[in-house]
C-alpha cells in the first residue's frame, strides 16, 4: 500500500498536473512550459542553485554533481517531448549524482510542435558524441531517461548501434514512453487510475512529435526496435501508469533479443514518482534502486 505521503501526491497531481498540463492547441504547450517554473515539484522538492550552463553547439548543457566524479551520466529529461528542460528535472538528477557518485550531463534538447521528429535524437546524439570527444571512456558512461525521455534514450542507442558507436556501460529508465502507437492495453486499463497522464491527450504529443513519420517508426515508438547487443537496462513502473505496458513489453521484447533487463513494478504509484523524492518515501526507495543498479554496472 502507498504511504500517506504518496497517497497525499497523488491527489495533488490529480488536481493541479492531470487535469491542467496540456490543453489540445499549440498555445496550450507553451502555456504549459511558462507554468514550469512556478509548477507543483518546485514547491514540494527545493532545488539547489542553477549551475552555469554551456552550450554543445546550440544545445544548451549543464553539469550536475562533483566535476571530478568517475563516472558520467548523460540525462534525458522527459514531458511528452514537448515541456521540460534540465530545471524541471535538476532536483532529481543531483540526487542521483549524490546516491551515485557520479557527474550528470543533462541537455535542453529541442522541442516539438517547433522541433518534431528527429530534432531531439539529434541533439542527444550529439551530445553523446561530446562526451566521448571529451574522452570519456564509454565503459565509465551511463545514459538515464524518464519518460518520453526513456524512450529517447532507447531511441538513441538505435543511433548509436547503427552507426557502430561506442554505447554507453548500462541504461536507466523511469517510466520510458516507448510506444507512441498506443497499442498497450494499459492505455485504457487504467485511464481513470493515472493521476498524472489523461490518455486523452496522448495523441495530440504523438501527433506533435512524429511530424510526418509513422508512429511505429522504431526511433519514434523503440519498443518495436531491435534490442540485439543493446546495454543491460534496469526499467522502473508506476502499477497505475496508463504508460504500465510499455514498461513491460519493452523489458519482454529487450529479453526476447538477448539483452540484460531488469524490471521494478511500484504499487499503487504514478508516472515518474521517483521526481518526488523530496516528498514520498517511495521516490526516495526508487532513486536508491537506481544508484544501486548503476553501481552494480561500474568498472
Amino acid at each position: 500500500m502507498a504511504s500517506l505521503r504518496a497517497r497525499f501526491y497523488r491527489k495533488l497531481l490529480r488536481h493541479y498536473v492531470r487535469n491542467g498540463l496540456v490543453g489540445n492547441r499549440a498555445d496550450d504547450v507553451k502555456k504549459a512550459r511558462e507554468r514550469e517554473g512556478r509548477g507543483l515539484l518546485k514547491y514540494i522538492v527545493p532545488t539547489k542553485a542553477a549551475p552555469e550552463g554551456f552550450r554543445i553547439g546550440d544545445i544548451y548543457a549543464e553539469w550536475q554533481g562533483a566535476a571530478d566524479a568517475p563516472h558520467t551520466l548523460l540525462y534525458l529529461h522527459g514531458g511528452g517531448y514537448m515541456v521540460g528542460s534540465p530545471t524541471t528535472h535538476r532536483h532529481m538528477v543531483q540526487q542521483l549524482c549524490h546516491l551515485t557518485n557520479m557527474r550528470a550531463l543533462v541537455i535542453d534538447y529541442r522541442l516539438a510542435p517547433e522541433n518534431p521528429f528527429p530534432a531531439a535524437i539529434e541533439d542527444a546524439e550529439q551530445s553523446y558524441d561530446w562526451l566521448l570527444a571529451q574522452g570519456i571512456d564509454p565503459s565509465k558512461l551511463f545514459v538515464a531517461g524518464d519518460s518520453a525521455g526513456g524512450g529517447l534514450t532507447l531511441a538513441l542507442m538505435q543511433r548509436l548501434k547503427q552507426a557502430g558507436k561506442a554505447l554507453p556501460k548500462a541504461l536507466a529508465l523511469l517510466s520510458p514512453w516507448t510506444d507512441l502507437t498506443m497499442s498497450g492495453i494499459s492505455i485504457s486499463e487504467r485511464a481513470d487510475r493515472d493521476d498524472m497522464i489523461d490518455p486523452a491527450r496522448i495523441p495530440l504529443a504523438v501527433d506533435f512529435y512524429r511530424g510526418d513519420a509513422p508512429a511505429d517508426d522504431p526511433l519514434i515508438s523503440p519498443l518495436f526496435a531491435d534490442f540485439s547487443d543493446f546495454p543491460p537496462m534496469f526499467v522502473q513502473v508506476g502499477s497505475e501508469e496508463v504508460l504500465y505496458d510499455d514498461s513491460t513489453r519493452l523489458v519482454e521484447r529487450a529479453r526476447q533479443a538477448g539483452c540484460s533487463a531488469r524490471l521494478q513494478i511500484w504499487p499503487d504509484m504514478p508516472h515518474v514518482h521517483q521526481i518526488a523524492f523530496g516528498l514520498i518515501p517511495e521516490g526516495r526507495a526508487a532513486l536508491h534502486d537506481i544508484a544501486r543498479f548503476l553501481a552494480e554496472h561500474r568498472q
